[in-house]
Order: C-alpha cells, then sequence, then structure tokens
C-alpha cells in the first residue's frame, strides 16, 4: 500500500510476494492520484525478491495501463525513484531507463538515502520545494 501523508511524493514500500491483484490494485491507485491533477513525485522501494516478481498477466495488463495513461503519466508526475535493495535484483535493474519506460525523469537505485538525493537534487529542487521526507522516515 502506497502512502500519501507525505504528498506530492507517493512513497510505496513493498515487501510481500507480488500477485496479479495486487499490481491491478497499485495501477488502480494511479488513477487517485492522477485525478487529483496535482503534480507529484513517486519513490518506490523493492525490499525483497518476490516483491519484483512478475505475476503472470502483469506484464499485458502493465503494457494496456501504460498505453492508455501515458498522458497522464507525463503530465502529473515530476520524478520516479525506485530503490531496489535485494543486491542481486539491484545489479541485474540497475540500468533500467524509467525515463524510456515511462516518459518521465526517474532512476534506479541501491538505498532510500541515494533515492532521496537524487529526488530533491533533479526533481524537488528545480520546482522550488524540499522532499517532504527523510530516510528514516520510510520503513524499507
Amino acid at each position: 500500500m502506497e502512502d500519501l501523508s507525505h504528498w506530492p511524493l507517493v512513497v510505496g514500500v513493498y515487501r510481500e510476494e507480488a500477485t496479479l491483484q495486487a499490481y491491478q490494485a497499485q495501477l488502480d491507485s494511479w488513477q487517485a492520484w492522477f485525478a487529483r491533477e496535482q503534480s507529484f513525485a513517486l519513490l518506490r522501494v523493492y525490499a525483497t525478491p518476490g516483491s519484483l516478481a512478475h505475476p503472470e498477466g502483469s506484464a499485458a495488463a502493465g503494457k494496456s495501463w501504460l498505453a492508455q495513461n501515458r498522458p497522464l503519466l507525463q503530465r502529473w508526475v515530476i520524478g520516479m525513484a525506485t530503490v531496489i535493495l535485494p543486491p542481486q535484483d539491484y545489479a541485474r535493474l540497475k540500468n533500467m531507463q524509467v525515463e524510456k519506460a515511462f516518459g518521465v525523469p526517474g532512476g534506479v537505485f541501491a538505498s532510500v538515502e541515494e533515492a532521496i538525493v537524487w529526488l530533491q537534487r533533479e526533481v524537488f529542487e528545480p520546482a522550488g520545494m524540499q522532499v517532504p521526507i527523510g530516510a528514516a522516515d520510510v520503513a524499507a
């Protein structure tokens, strides 16, 4: 479940094994965020190998959702920081091109601290804002 208490930063910490139902619920959450019609950034923390799993059907659902929602994503999302805590998974995913995949500024990081520094420097500071959270506030 994502934490909206730091809006305009949405914080999601994922530990559980990914399921298609959870993935669909996450996509549904995006619709509610877009409905706010306010710019926001994301800090997504994948804490376990299982949280990174791609359940059967998720690739097709994600591709369809992205095709339909890319304009909203590009309109409202000002940055996306993805933290991959399992070292073996970070090594595999660290070169993912977030901007190419989603059309918004983003990066993949090995720690919450690195992600928050990037969010401040690349996303919040240029907008004249401060990241509304510290690494200690994220229960990874």
